[in-house]
């Protein structure tokens, strides 16, 4: 079996939530500085977590649906990485997803355990903006201190174009850091 991408949704989460939870506390000290939602404050328990990622997947289907009726607007597709053996290696997702204007994303990949399986995963995510979304170009945000994450997006072809300084990690984290963004043209 090789390594897949499925796409979140109510039915897949349901199914692997509780191995996704129990991943989630077994690395929870090496994903926490880097997800939000990650840490004990957002997420302390199981049930925490699962209403976490109900609203999660909700509001992803609330943005699709917005996409729908009027494509100008951005939405976000996720996905759970099954590896070689069956079982969720991680996730990796698309945000901001944008059709009509500049035609890209922001990717994004959290992974359990290998590099094989982010790097592998990646790789699919790309194939699917070229094939199925038509985008032409992808981008990852990458707090300075993330040396990990800034290694592998510049070792598997995306540039570093921009440093923004003493910025909003997101929307939804009001934790101030200097943030990389690293960019790939899709080509196909």
């Amino acid at each position: 079996m090789s390594i897949e991408l499925k796409q979140l949704n109510f039915r897949r989460f349901v199914k692997n939530g509780a191995e996704m939870y129990d991943l989630l506390e077994s690395n929870r000290d090496r994903l926490a500085p880097w997800f939000w939602w990650a840490g004990r404050d957002v997420t302390p328990n199981k049930m925490r977590f699962y209403i976490f990622m109900t609203l999660y997947i909700a509001d992803t289907k609330r943005k699709k649906i917005a996409h729908t009726f009027n494509p100008s607007k951005s939405y976000d597709e996720q996905f759970f990485v099954y590896n070689e053996s069956g079982k969720i290696g991680g996730m990796v997702g698309l945000d901001n997803i944008d059709t009509k204007i500049n035609k890209n994303a922001e990717v994004w990949g959290l992974a359990f355990k290998g590099n094989n399986e982010t790097i592998t995963s990646i790789k699919l995510l790309e194939d699917y903006c070229i094939n199925k979304l038509d985008l032409k170009s992808i981008y990852g945000k990458v707090q300075s201190q993330n040396r990990a994450s800034r290694y592998f997006w510049e070792k598997y072809g995306y540039d570093k174009k921009t440093l923004e300084q003493n910025v909003r990690i997101s929307k939804r984290n009001p934790k101030i850091a200097d943030i990389y963004t690293y960019t790939k043209y899709l080509v196909r």
